[in-house]
């Protein structure tokens, strides 16, 4: 008798474990990010224009477990300025400059929700400088180093799109600068396996 209550027992406990345990996929997607980007900086010029667009492509592998791993680059605006009678030594000018990013990072993502991820990543910036001087242009690149960490909320449509939005706050090694964007956040699953 009591070995059958101890199979009985047995038995449902099996029963309740496995019915809990999910069938959860690996999958590929492509998460798209555009907006609002406000650039910190110690340079001091009334005319400065910190103020700018956002925009970020990654694509992330999403295992089982709640770590994903992914490529990003995308377009950060980092300043302009526009001066029609600058000073110099050597007479007045008109003189703009401006200053753009395009980051190539790896990305880590971890969800501490359902909804809610945290993500952190590191790789170079593409800087991009353009501008003019005494009617000359001037363009130059340079490579900075520099990380990214961000926040996500994001709420599922279906089984392959969310929308929500991103607090991303990044900062350049090279000029010692930092932005903090905010962004409407678009994720596909393109493939599951």
């Amino acid at each position: 008798m009591q070995f059958k209550k101890l199979l009985i027992a047995l038995f449902m406990i099996t029963s309740a474990a496995l019915a809990q345990v999910e069938d959860t996929t690996y999958s590929l997607s492509t998460e798209l990010g555009i907006g609002y980007s406000r650039y910190f900086t110690t340079m001091d010029y009334s005319d400065l224009n910190k103020n700018g667009f956002s925009g970020t492509v990654r694509v992330m592998w999403n295992p089982e477990h709640l770590l994903s791993v992914g490529l990003e680059t995308g377009y950060q605006y980092l300043y302009s300025i526009d001066v029609s009678d600058f000073n110099t030594d050597y007479g007045t000018t008109k003189f703009s400059a401006s200053m753009n990013a395009v980051p190539i990072f790896m990305i880590f993502a971890m969800k501490i929700t359902p909804n809610i991820k945290l993500t952190v990543g590191s790789g170079v910036y593409m800087l991009n400088n353009s501008g003019e001087l005494f009617g000359d242009q001037l363009s130059s690149s340079q490579l900075s180093i520099g990380a990214r960490a961000g926040i996500a909320y994001t709420y599922p449509i279906n089984n392959s799109i969310s929308i929500g939005g991103e607090l991303l706050y990044s900062y350049f090694s090279k000029i010692q600068d930092q932005t903090v964007a905010i962004q409407f956040l678009f994720i596909y699953d393109f493939l599951k396996y």
